[in-house]
């Protein structure tokens, strides 16, 4: 039975990738909640209005990929839903994904344990140059299916909503970037498990396609501007947060300083590099949240 809600946030989709993300979400009659940020291409909007269980939540501009999560979570729980799936656009999930992660979820909890979300493992899609998504686990997994992860990715998390109700929102000045990474660690300090399950793949495109040869350390460098800032600057603003551990808050500084040193290093490009770097910090210093700066845009 479908009877998981299923949330996407759209922002300039792909009419392909869509469709094959949409598709088996829509078998079964499964309710759909997509929040649009910004103008939508006819060809997307025509899909949308192809599912007659597709509830299309709008934006006239983009206001983030957490404002997005937000209101479909607030639209779910109005509609009396225990749970909901999340995904961004760039997900192809099976049909039958949600209730597989539900009924993880319910059996941890009736073990006992508080879970805030459980989700697939992500992997590329084959052939297509996609950066593998590194899991971060806590303590050791062995070889259970269900492990316990620093952090869940957003795209393909089923998110117990009694659970969001007691973490709180997912931030939404953070707009994109760094926000399944910050509520999962305040899922985690106020006592409420973010699993993975690793016997459930499913492909997911991360960020943006690699160059074959490039070094999947390396793939910073080969993000957009915009992904660079905002990468930056909340990584940056993260670490004032308590519940943040310090261990994760030395890791970010090297990786950061690392990954911006090479950026800086760019003949090519380097004031502009140095312009996203600075402004980067520099926000995230002095906590300027929410879009990103128009002198960037």
């Amino acid at each position: 039975m479908t009877d998981v809600p299923a949330g996407v946030v759209l922002y300039r989709p792909d009419v392909a990738i869509l469709t094959r993300l949409l598709g088996p979400l829509a078998q079964g009659g499964r309710p759909l909640l997509v929040f649009v940020n910004g103008p939508l291409e006819p060809a997307c909007a025509q899909l949308l209005s192809s599912i007659p269980t597709a509830r299309v939540l709008e934006s006239a501009e983009n206001v983030g990929l957490g404002a997005g999560l937000n209101a479909i979570c607030a639209a779910a729980a109005a509609a009396g839903f225990n749970h909901v799936m999340l995904f961004d656009q760039d997900s192809e999930p099976t049909p039958e994904m949600p209730e597989q992660l539900r009924d993880r979820l319910l059996a941890q909890t009736a073990q006992g344990q508080r879970v805030a979300c459980v989700g697939p493992l992500l992997q590329p899609p084959d052939g297509e140059n996609y950066r593998r998504v590194r899991y971060f686990w806590r303590g050791s997994p062995g070889d259970t299916p269900l492990a316990a992860a620093v952090f869940v990715p957003t795209s393909g998390s089923l998110i117990c909503l009694a659970a969001l109700a007691a973490i709180g929102p997912f931030r939404d000045d953070f707009f994109i970037g760094g926000i399944d990474v910050e509520w999962s660690f305040r899922a985690w300090s106020r006592g409420h498990a973010c699993l993975v399950a690793r016997d459930l793949p499913m492909p997911h495109r991360c960020g943006d396609p690699t160059d074959a040869t490039q070094r999947p350390g390396l793939h910073f460098l080969g993000q957009s501007r915009t992904r660079r800032y905002f990468y930056i600057r909340n990584s940056v603003y993260c670490l004032r947060l308590p519940h943040i551990p310090l261990a994760w808050r030395v890791r970010s500084v090297a990786v950061m300083l690392a990954q911006t040193g090479l950026l800086a290093l760019r003949e090519a490009e380097r004031l502009r590099n140095l312009t996203v770097i600075s402004a980067g910090l520099r926000d995230g210093i002095f906590g300027r949240l929410g879009p990103i700066p128009p002198s960037l845009g």
